[in-house]
């Protein structure tokens, strides 16, 4: 029903959507090939596709023989701009996720933030003409064209099988993929070579290689004073979804959770509610846990005495490609490519 109601807002916005991308086709809007080396990192639907962990796969895959800028729009920043990150950022300055960035590859990996796209690319060339520039969710900003578009898709919510917005969660037609290189489901559990190919077999109208990855979960790394032993966690989370890695936790854990908003701007406030929520289970065997994204915004508001006092952990992820040898050769050969 909910659907139904929506439907007259879903086709306006399909038809909004559909008109710019025919704009952008025949060439009225104009569309600047960027010069050099270039990944775009995007998804066709909003919420959490795996973006953020792609980013840094890849980063990490070439930053060892490559220079590297990699460009996001600094979602939920306060600041405006063209801005290239230093030690002085905060998440409010410049973003989570820019930021998360900066603190795994400064000063090797250049991060920079802008709304403008096109600006920000002329500015880092000027900087470093040879750099390799991979662009966080720069899917649907088509007045730039990435030398290689990678389109992510969560397993378990593929666009295959969404609507628009606001009725489902697309940004834009299915056909947009299209424009993309290469297609990664994101997210998946671990896949037979049948149960690849069972879904690859769905995206052939697309003619595009697919790849299948998924999150693989490393140790815990203390912000707190570490416990003895952990049998139960409060998960405290800021990000679109976190069903999956709720449910990495039960495995082992009984879970509860205090769940903010997506890019949620932590506060002293929401730091007193965290440890208030703690405080109500009385248990020496219980920690908080959170995301590497959210930490980045935590970790300025804990005191000394919060950190002596609670059992902060942070729970470290990875992208593991299913097909990694293929997937690392289709990027080194486009970047090493005349």
């Amino acid at each position: 029903m909910r659907k139904i109601g929506l439907l007259p807002f879903t086709i306006l916005y399909w038809l909004i959507t559909y008109t710019r991308n025919i704009l952008f086709d025949v060439g009225v809007l104009k569309s600047t090939i960027i010069p050099g080396k270039s990944i775009s990192v995007g998804n066709l639907s909003v919420g959490g596709t795996g973006k953020t962990p792609m980013v840094i796969y890849l980063t990490s895959l070439l930053q060892n023989e490559h220079s590297i800028q990699i460009l996001s729009r600094g979602y939920g920043r306060k600041t405006k701009g063209f801005r290239l990150l230093n030690s002085t950022d905060n998440a409010a300055s410049v973003g989570d996720e820019p930021l998360s960035y900066f603190q795994k590859f400064a000063p090797k990996t250049d991060v920079f933030v802008c709304e403008k796209r096109q600006h920000a690319i002329v500015r880092m060339k000027e900087m470093n003409a040879a750099a390799i520039i991979i662009l966080d969710d720069a899917f649907q900003h088509r007045y730039v064209q990435p030398g290689l578009q990678l389109l992510l898709t969560p397993f378990h919510e593929q666009f295959l099988y969404d609507w628009h917005l606001p009725s489902g969660n697309l940004r834009e037609s299915k056909q947009g993929a299209h424009r993309a290189d290469a297609i990664i489901l994101t997210k998946c559990p671990n896949l037979t070579e049948d149960e690849m190919m069972f879904h690859r077999k769905r995206y052939e109208d697309y003619e595009k290689p697919v790849f299948f990855s998924r999150i693989e979960y490393a140790d815990f790394q203390a912000v707190g004073t570490p416990i003895e032993q952990m049998k139960s966690v409060l998960l405290v989370t800021g990000i679109s979804t976190s069903t999956s890695l709720k449910s990495h936790l039960m495995e082992s854990y009984e879970v509860e959770e205090l769940k903010f908003g997506d890019h949620h701007s932590f506060t002293r406030g929401d730091i007193q509610e965290i440890h208030r929520k703690f405080d109500t289970f009385a248990s020496k065997e219980m920690a908080i846990i959170t995301t590497e994204k959210d930490l980045v915004k935590i970790q300025g508001l804990l005191s000394e005495h919060d950190r002596q006092t609670y059992p902060w952990y942070v729970l470290p992820i990875t992208v593991k490609m299913a097909e990694e040898e293929a997937f690392n050769s289709m990027i080194k050969d486009y970047v090493t490519s005349n």
